[in-house]
């Protein structure tokens, strides 16, 4: 994971509008047609085989993800669609006052000075408030007004892969027919040898699904770690050992939330605004705000 994150990186400074043009469009695309191939697999594959189609819990799994895809993609979206550059801040407060001017930092690109924690984006070509990291699957900048629907739409990615696989494993304990088709159920004999008349398409599909589904989980679980020592600590991808900002867990996740908090765990249409701009932040030794 850390060897693409950097090669991407390493592409992305040389050729920024080139990755760009790229690496966007292929990495939407993955999560789109991912997450409609994993709704078809499981509701239409997996699920009818463990619940009768016709009961109470084939209808809940169906709210259940619909839930979930609604909340996927709809905080996808809105991270896109939320800009948390520099450029968005009102007029008056994109020229710092003279107190603060000391504590401001000028970008060579942009040729302005910025607040503190902002820095420029190569891919974007503009400051990012409290920048976090370019992420190519929103295609967008992760920063202070949208680092909230980015959280979520990586939460929601990780609890629908999970469920998916929960899925397989509920049918590998209820489903005595279909078990044998787990390549898991012969490891767990002891590498019993597979008959080859078991390698018809039926053995090959449910292995298939169930790897990629593996590996459609661990993505986001590996981005989650990522994520919460930066909720929890209040710093951002690229800081993580600066928690000069780190004010404990319950003000850092009213930073990042907006003032619903929790809330906005239900849905990306939930308002909860920040509770300021982004260009002013307290710090953990003096209790000041640096502007």
């Amino acid at each position: 994971m850390c060897f693409i994150m950097v090669g991407c990186k390493y592409i992305a400074d040389i050729y920024p509008m080139q990755f760009v043009m790229t690496a966007h469009p292929c990495a939407v695309g993955l999560v789109l047609v991912g997450t409609a191939f994993f709704l078809w697999v499981e509701m239409f594959f997996v699920v009818p085989m463990i619940f009768d189609t016709e009961g109470v819990m084939y209808k809940l799994a169906w709210l259940v993800a619909i839930f979930v895809v609604y909340n996927l993609l709809g905080n996808m979206l809105a991270c896109h669609r939320t800009d948390s550059s520099v450029k968005t801040l009102p007029e008056d407060r994109k020229i710092p006052s003279e107190e603060e001017k000391p504590l401001w930092n000028y970008c060579d690109y942009c040729q302005m000075l910025v607040p503190p924690r902002a820095w420029h984006c190569k891919l974007c070509n503009v400051c990012i408030l409290r920048r976090d990291h370019h992420c190519i699957f929103t295609a967008s900048c992760i920063g202070h007004n949208n680092y909230r629907y980015f959280f979520w739409f990586t939460s929601y990615m990780m609890i629908g892969t999970f469920l998916a696989l929960a899925t397989h494993f509920l049918l590998f304990i209820v489903n005595e027919k279909v078990r044998k088709y787990y390549l898991i159920f012969h490891i767990s004999r002891f590498f019993k040898q597979v008959n080859l008349q078991e390698l018809n398409p039926m053995f090959i599909w449910m292995n298939l699904i169930f790897v990629l589904n593996v590996y459609a989980f661990t993505f986001p679980l590996v981005m989650i770690a990522y994520q919460i020592p930066t909720l929890y600590l209040n710093t951002t991808f690229y800081t993580q050992t600066d928690l000069r900002y780190n004010q404990g867990l319950r003000e850092n996740f009213k930073l990042i939330m907006g003032s619903r908090g929790l809330w906005t765990f239900l849905s990306p249409t939930i308002k909860s605004p920040l509770i300021h701009d982004g260009t002013q932040w307290k710090t953990k030794k003096s209790d000041v705000t640096i502007c």
